[in-house]
């Protein structure tokens, strides 16, 4: 099988089975024979049923993991007897077991090339920078995370970006609303009023696109209630993109279209002097205010910076932009990500995408070298020998970038505010769990509220998450006086411990024998977390 090009691929051992084939199941053909796969050169499958004799008789299994029917078919032009089964981004487990045509579709709507093509076109373009990817540019380049956003921010906006965000709003309501939903189950569980009527527990995370995937699609029906349904920070991000900012962005861009036509502030703008200049009342005069309304200084204070035409602003500044109008971008560490903001469950009005793209890390170091190098054009940089010479080329790029100065309108936050806004330190707030941006946060963050409202018990210090039979799957246990489990937080990372998990859960919920497994369980599908 050829891969795309696009796609770079890691560590490949943890493998739930070494099969090319894809697992998600065929659909049935008719009369209640098998299906054949008969492979296209255009990635599309003919699925014929087999004739034959008489099929023989075949003692079923009751599986213990559902497999549903999730391809879709449609009757064949040339071959009105075969069906041709179409794999679409909706039905993809991000198992990164195979890639189809439906993977190369999506690297193409969402890549380098896509962005630098969009983003001469969109009114306004906005980029999302995640914790993880802040972070990890900032060690490889040697330099503080902040530092590191601004180098970012001050790239972005030579390729054109209106502005650059980063995502504490995000992380903070995607971990405030965590914990409420996990107080809520909790109390639910607990309380004898309501106990028959209660949602699950354990409570199972749902911020991973690649384990969300594969609990949709394959696991036990049995294991759906326990899912969170909060939204992923990703696309809480996106939401208030395209709603709190744009009404923001759409205020001051209203308030400069007024302020340069208002002839109170006729001295700032000069805009009169312009229409006088323009018009038709002899040469000599409108010489004279053409070179006054030049001398007009660009803003008369620094309250309210004010050009002498706002950018962005002309006849048509009164206009308020729609969702449609901003192209959202979001720069992550995993590929999954780009399968998430495909969800047709993360759109507005007329389907505009929370998020329109996203890109990895390795994609923004290359728009970074882009920008550093004046090579803005979709084929004017040549391709890196390899990955590795191309990273090294990025990273040397982004610390020669000038940092963008955090009064900048470019970096700024959900409100269009100063980064620093409302920070007594001057510092702005960048990560939505102080001192832990990684995998884990999230679990030791609702372990920790948990404790303190339910039990009344200030964990102090770090919380300890002990190893228990691998690296990837550790466990905290509250414990009260008399050495009885409080509550007990589990994570679970890589799809082996997945399976593990998901046996407990159906078994817990078979057998009726309450949270064995845990209270709460912060699940990602890849091994060691993002």
């Amino acid at each position: 099988m050829a891969f795309s090009a696009g796609v770079k691929l890691g560590d490949l051992d943890d493998f739930i089975s070494a099969a090319q084939d894809c697992i998600v199941p065929l659909i049935q053909a008719a009369g209640g024979g098998t299906a054949k796969l008969d492979s296209t050169s255009d990635g599309l499958r003919n699925l014929e049923p087999r004739t034959g004799s008489t099929p023989a008789t075949v003692v079923q299994e009751v599986p213990l993991v559902q497999r549903p029917n999730l391809i879709k078919s449609k009757k064949s032009v040339d071959n009105p007897k075969a069906e041709i089964g179409q794999v679409t981004l909706s039905d993809c487990l991000a198992c990164s077991g195979c890639v189809t045509s439906a993977e190369t579709v999506l690297l193409q709507a969402q890549s380098v090339e896509e962005f630098l093509r969009t983003v001469r076109e969109a009114p306004v373009t906005v980029v999302t920078i995640s914790p993880e990817a802040r972070v990890s540019l900032a060690a490889q380049s040697g330099a503080e995370p902040l530092l590191t956003l601004q180098r970012i921010a001050s790239a972005l906006q030579t390729l054109g970006v209106t502005y650059v965000l980063e995502t504490s709003a995000a992380e903070a309501i995607a971990l405030l609303e965590g914990k409420a939903e996990f107080l809520r189950r909790f109390r639910q569980v607990k309380s004898p009023a309501s106990k028959q009527t209660a949602q699950r527990l354990p409570l199972l995370t749902s911020h991973c696109p690649g384990w969300t995937c594969y609990a949709e699609k394959v696991v036990d029906p049995v294991v759906l209630p326990h899912l969170s349904p909060m939204r992923p920070p990703q696309q809480i991000q996106g939401r208030l993109v395209k709603t709190l900012m744009l009404e923001q962005h759409n205020r001051r861009r209203f308030h400069r279209w007024w302020r340069s036509r208002s002839p109170l502030f006729a001295a700032e703008c000069g805009w009169w002097l312009r229409s006088v200049a323009s018009a038709d009342c002899g040469t000599a005069y409108a010489a004279v205010a053409a070179t006054a309304a030049a001398s007009v200084p660009a803003s008369s204070s620094s309250s309210a910076p004010v050009a002498s035409v706002p950018s962005g602003v002309g006849d048509e500044g009164g206009t308020l932009l729609g969702p449609a109008d901003v192209y959202h971008v979001s720069v992550q560490p995993c590929f999954d990500r780009k399968i998430e903001a495909a969800r047709p469950q993360f759109q507005l009005a007329d389907e505009v995408r929370e998020v329109d793209t996203v890109l990895t890390t390795t994609e923004l170091l290359e728009l970074v070298l882009r920008a550093h190098s004046g090579a803005v054009s979709e084929d004017s940089l040549p391709a890196s020998a390899s990955t590795a010479e191309a990273t090294e080329a990025g990273i040397a790029a982004l610390q020669a970038m000038p940092p963008c100065a955090l009064s900048s309108e470019v970096l700024t936050d959900i409100l269009l505010r100063d980064l620093r806004c409302g920070r007594p330190e001057g510092r702005p707030l960048l990560c939505g769990v102080a001192g832990n941006a990684e995998s884990g946060g999230f679990a030791e963050f609702v372990f920790r509220e948990a404790a303190r409202e339910l039990f009344q018990k200030d964990i102090s210090g770090s919380v300890n998450l002990v190893v228990m039979q691998n690296e990837d799957m550790r466990e905290v246990v509250l414990k009260d006086d008399k050495q009885r489990v409080l509550l007990k937080f589990v994570s679970a990372y890589g799809f082996r411990n997945i399976q593990n998990v998901i046996r407990k859960v159906v078994k817990a919920s078979s057998e009726g024998v309450g949270q064995e497994c845990g209270h709460f369980i912060e699940i990602m599908a890849f091994s060691g977390g993002c």
